[in-house]
């Protein structure tokens, strides 16, 4: 390692707060304490090593304490060392033209400690990826050992342990670990600073991570001092473009600067300092606060919530105070399908009286279901809900009859989508969760996003009782001047004529303008050579209906663009009734990561059609598909319009979503229709070739056996009519089983399907 214009003081038997620890460290001529340490990690199950820079006269001023910012590395480095000029060389000296972690320590009464992002086992190929992100290779998260790293840290050094004084900082991988881990941890930090990092990446847990995108998460800030810088020339620049297009209209106080530079620690100083200022200037906490969170598992702001999930999803918790929250799980954001065969249960902070019971309401959106009952909190004063994985709102009484008004849809009205440039016509819907009646209604919305004009903001309602949902009365329209930025935020108000209100935000998708596109296809079921990863090709079937390229009703389709002989997949885009009924939203992502090595994927759509849309109804989709640029990491985001036009009749058959099976033998099938399922039968089949167990049960022989999975919410299954069509399977030998489906649906189409991969089941003896 290059060390210029320093004083090596050797080995520093340094004594801790909780014991000693054998550091290397070094004093650089500024004055500033550069030290090489470790520590133990639970979560790791292993030492971790850290480089912590220490200010001028830490050792002689031993009453004060230090904010701290913890820096994330990129790919191939780790704590130490560097690999290539300017990209990991910005620890002190000359390294990046001395705007580096050693003079902005030298300046500032701030901490710097960079984590080390090695994660992978010693028997394990050598893995240049650090954090466990991009492509999830190991069940060690990051999210858990951070929050140990920081207590350790917190425990050995003279810091200010609070959220208002702890930041994070990375550059690219490291920056992408910046804003997943204020977005993941916004009660731990307060403010991230993220140098030319990946926008994008496959995060989680082993078995079912998730494409996580910074874009997606942009209520999880609010709390949150963001800033990021990149290079004029950096290869990730294109990436930065799609995310600015969500993050500097969804969240005002997010600030951006592009640098003379390439993939580099560009403005390091200044980010630096933007993140001290954070520390001295705290953003105030809201009176409501919105969260989302990846894992099945997570506590913030002293909520926990567990649930049963074991797919990719999103648990989404919003408006959340002492009156209540909302909650849903959805399998992506943001408009994913709803996951109710999920069991969630929340545990609120301890805000209540404890051992005292309380009235709740809980309204399913989905189901439009409302019910109201009585929860006990505990001797800390919390509350625990049990609830499904479906879009809850719920009402806490905390003062005898009061209303509590919450936002349950807004709808776009005589339009297919929002289109930026024009005037927006939205109606909405309230919902009383409370526990008193409501009277002489107002509604106020105005903009929060830059751009935005309120040309009419005003509605009301005469009354609302409780557990009762209606249409504010009057039109709400608006006009987004802002081109180029696909959301806007909004504040919505309600007040009564008791002096009572209720604040909360809403946002709308809105679309530029667009040509039509002619050079389509329609895919339903017939194969196809279309691209993949951006230069890749692969023959498939693609859609799934009577494969004539007629948008039929019923069927599940594809928008494919021809483009020079290639058919590329889209995103298409439509709040229109007839699409995606019955809470269906498929979704598939595309990798480019062999392509350009960023992480992003293109996503493309596969829009389920009702089967009964009438005979030569016109349904125009927004849609979006990529193409490579000629420049590295560049990719040409295509716009345009297709009008579809529905003909015949529906002669399609449901289609199997997916199939698992969990650790009780309950086989759970998620199959969707454009009408309704009539009959799910399974038949289980001996796989020969599969199995190595041959009769682990010798008592039992494998055969061949059928059974009818239902969505009942009865007998395993966990939610009735969500789509999720369920059997416990008992008295079968342990096996490797074949899979296939027959099914029919309310208008007497029938069909097979089989899986290709076969599912194991160990023997049980359920009664």
């Amino acid at each position: 390692m290059k060390l210029l214009k320093v004083l090596v003081i050797g080995v520093l038997l340094i004594q801790v707060n909780l014991g000693w620890s054998q550091s290397q460290g070094i004093v650089l001529n500024s004055g500033v304490e550069v030290i090489d340490s470790y520590h133990y990690s639970k979560a790791f199950s292993s030492n971790r090593n850290y480089r912590i820079f220490l200010p001028p006269n830490y050792r002689e001023n031993t009453e004060k304490k230090y904010p701290v910012i913890y820096f994330f590395h990129g790919w191939a480095q780790r704590y130490f060392g560097s690999m290539g000029k300017g990209y990991s060389n910005y620890d002190f000296g000359d390294e990046n033209d001395g705007d580096n972690i050693e003079k902005f320590v030298s300046e500032n009464d701030v901490i710097v400690l960079k984590v080390d992002g090695l994660n992978q086992f010693k028997e394990e190929p050598l893995n240049l990826s650090p954090y466990n992100v991009s492509l999830v290779s190991t069940f060690r998260q990051f999210p858990e050992y951070f929050k140990e790293l920081i207590g350790y840290i917190d425990s050995h050094y003279r810091t200010v342990p609070d959220r208002t004084h702890r930041a994070v900082s990375g550059l690219s991988m490291g920056g992408f670990m910046t804003f997943w881990l204020a977005a993941k941890l916004p009660d731990w930090v307060s403010a991230a600073g993220n140098f030319c990092g990946s926008t994008e990446f496959s995060a989680g847990l082993l078995d079912f991570p998730v494409r996580y995108a910074h874009a997606d998460m942009y209520d999880n800030f609010k709390t949150i001092s963001l800033r990021m810088h990149n290079g004029d020339s950096d290869r990730l620049r294109f990436y930065h473009e799609d995310m600015n297009r969500y993050l500097l209209n969804a969240v005002p106080h997010y600030q951006f600067k592009q640098y003379e530079a390439s993939h580099v620690t560009c403005g390091m100083g200044d980010m630096f300092i933007f993140l001290k200022d954070a520390f001295e200037s705290p953003l105030p906490l809201p009176e409501k606060w919105d969260y989302i969170d990846i894992y099945p598992y997570f506590e913030v702001w002293e909520y926990k919530v567990e649930t049963s999930r074991n797919r990719s999803g999103y648990t989404i918790l919003e408006n959340v105070n002492k009156e209540g929250f909302n909650i849903a799980v959805r399998n992506f954001l943001p408009d994913g399908e709803l996951m109710p065969s999920v069991k969630v249960q929340l545990t609120t902070a301890p805000v209540y009286k404890p051992l005292t019971s309380y009235k709740v309401t809980d309204t399913d959106v989905l189901t439009e279901q409302s019910r109201e009952y009585s929860l006990n909190s505990d001797a800390r004063g919390s509350l625990q809900f049990v609830l499904n994985g479906s879009e809850h709102q719920i009402g806490i009484e905390v003062a005898p009859n009061v209303a509590n008004l919450s936002l349950t849809a807004v709808e776009i009205e005589k339009s297919d989508w929002a289109v930026s440039g024009g005037e927006v016509s939205l109606s909405m819907k309230v919902l009383n969760k409370g526990f008193g009646e409501a009277k002489g209604i107002k509604a106020k919305i105005t903009a929060i996003s830059e751009g935005l004009e309120v040309l009419q903001g005003e509605g009301d309602l005469d009354k609302l009782a409780p557990l009762e949902e209606k249409l504010v009365k009057g039109v709400f329209k608006v006009k987004n001047n802002r081109m180029g930025y696909d959301i806007a935020k909004f504040k919505l108000n309600f007040s009564d004529e008791s002096g009572q209100s209720w604040q909360e935000e809403f946002e709308v998708l809105f679309k530029d303008p667009v040509e039509e596109i002619t050079n389509f296809v329609i895919a339903d079921g017939k194969e196809f050579t279309i691209v993949k990863e951006a230069v890749d090709s692969a023959s498939m079937i693609v859609g799934a209906g009577n494969g004539d390229g007629i948008a039929n009703p019923g069927e599940t389709i594809v928008l494919l663009v021809e483009k020079g002989g290639e058919y590329l997949r889209t995103h298409a885009y439509t709040t229109n009734d007839y699409i995606n009924q019955g809470n269906v939203s498929i979704r598939i992502a595309d990798p480019w990561q062999e392509y350009d090595h960023i992480g992003g994927t293109v996503k493309y759509t596969m829009p389920v059609l009702s089967g009964q849309i009438p005979e030569g109804e016109k349904i125009p989709f927004y849609v979006e598909y990529w193409t490579p640029g000629s420049i590295s990491g560049q990719h040409i985001i295509h716009k345009g319009k297709i009008n579809v036009t529905v003909q015949g009749e529906d002669k399609t058959t449901p289609e199997v979503q997916w199939v698992q099976v969990l650790n009780d033998e309950l086989i759970e099938a998620r199959i969707y229709d454009g009408t309704s399922v009539d009959k799910v039968m399974l038949t289980l089949t001996p796989n020969e070739g599969k199995s190595t167990l041959k009769h682990v049960s010798w008592d039992l022989v494998p055969t061949t056996f059928s059974i009818e999975l239902k969505d009942d919410g009865l007998a395993g299954d966990a939610v009735k009519g969500d789509g999720v069509y369920s059997v416990r399977i008992s008295g079968k030998p342990t096996y490797f089983y074949d899979l296939s489906f027959e099914i029919s649906d309310s208008l007497g189409n029938q069909g097979r399907s089989v899986r290709k991969e076969p599912v194991f089941l160990k023997e049980t003896r359920w009664k």
